[in-house]
């Protein structure tokens, strides 16, 4: 049996901002049920970040930067630091903005 290995999760400011900005939209234009769903999705994201860190596509931008998909309104960038085998959440991004804005 394969020993799974488990990665440290770290959130930035930055992520934590867009986290809840997007939780508050949620509490504020939709019901309790959009917002568990929404903190179910990024849980189960980011449990399995925890195993396979590589699993979701490659940023153009950054080396070790990676985005994955939480739902289809919204993406998680998260840099991954092998050696030390830390993940680090840097934002939660909206695919329709304005990509020129995306900063991390």
């Amino acid at each position: 049996m394969a020993e799974e290995v488990v990665w440290e999760i770290l959130w930035t400011e930055s992520a934590k901002k867009s986290f809840n900005k997007i939780v508050e939209y949620l509490e504020t234009n939709w019901t309790e049920r959009e917002v568990s769903k929404f903190v179910n999705e990024t849980i189960y994201l980011l449990s399995n970040l925890k195993r396979q860190p590589e699993m979701c596509r490659p940023s153009l931008k950054r080396k070790n930067v990676r985005i994955g998909i939480v739902n289809k309104h919204t993406q998680l960038v998260y840099h991954y630091q092998s050696r030390k085998k830390v993940i680090v959440v840097l934002l939660f991004w909206n695919p329709k903005q304005n990509p020129a804005k995306l900063k991390y």
